[in-house]
């Protein structure tokens, strides 16, 4: 599990990513999600008013080594609050008002965004998303199924191949309250496709920034500063997970 530290001390190519409360949006070609760069009059690459945030991370493109035993285990653990609805998609929602519960709702987001199906991407965006942001980014859906394919080596038209896959598993969080009503959260996901039957699976990490603002009676997500910091993703069971002061999640009966 543990990443090559030569790798981790390089500097890594930074990418447009359009980010809004865990909703990994990602420019079609890079690592995309949901696509919000088009030819509409909102585009985000040229509107000067807030849009759902262009942001640069670290590209995510290390490819995890096997697991050597030298396992370290997690300093911090969290068991993050349950969502008491359902939207659809059978996506959790009703979040607590507190900043675990805004985590959660990033967590929850930053699962669904990773999805080879706009439908499912289409209901994560309508789950989660600030109601001032909803409808363009829904507009987008069917662009960041196609960006999602392309980042997992999937032709971009046609039936997906047999066997293809691609999900993604958040293994760390941190998140830290501006108010009772906003929180900022970071969210470390490990993200797994397969291109084809037959392929081997490749994961790489990713780390997706966010805000959450409560809104209605439950978590959203707005935009963020495009120009903020986001750190190096590392992966669970190492020192560096530790040393970056990430919390394990706590899923059921595993971490």
């Amino acid at each position: 599990m543990t990443l090559d530290l030569q790798q981790r001390a390089q500097h890594r190519m930074r990418r447009a990513v359009f980010v809004l409360a865990g909703i990994v949006l990602v420019l079609v070609g890079a690592l995309v999600v949901i696509a919000v760069a088009g030819g509409g009059p909102d585009n985000s690459g040229a509107a000067p008013a807030p849009q759902p945030s262009v942001s640069t991370k670290p590209t995510p493109a290390q490819t995890l080594p096997p697991d050597d035993g030298n396992y370290v285990a997690p300093a911090e653990t969290v068991k993050l609050p349950v969502g008491t609805g359902k939207a659809a998609g059978n996506l959790p929602v009703e979040f607590p008002r507190t900043p675990e519960g805004a985590a959660a709702m990033a967590v929850a987001s930053a699962r669904n965004a990773w999805s080879l199906d706009p439908q499912q991407i289409k209901a994560g965006i309508r789950a989660y998303a600030s109601v001032q942001y909803r409808d363009q980014m829904a507009g987008a859906a069917d662009a960041g199924a196609t960006g999602n394919r392309q980042f997992a080596g999937i032709p971009t038209d046609g039936p997906l191949p047999a066997g293809s896959t691609l999900s993604a598993w958040p293994v760390g969080v941190k998140y830290a309250a501006v108010s009772t009503d906003t929180v900022d959260v970071l969210v470390l996901l490990r993200v797994t496709h397969v291109s084809r039957a037959g392929a081997e699976p490749t994961t790489t990490l990713v780390v997706s920034p966010g805000r959450a603002v409560w809104e209605g009676g439950d978590w959203k997500g707005v935009a963020t500063d495009p120009n903020q910091p986001v750190p190096d993703p590392v992966d669970i069971g190492t020192p560096f997970f530790n040393e970056d002061k990430w919390k394990a999640i706590q899923e059921g009966d595993r971490l």
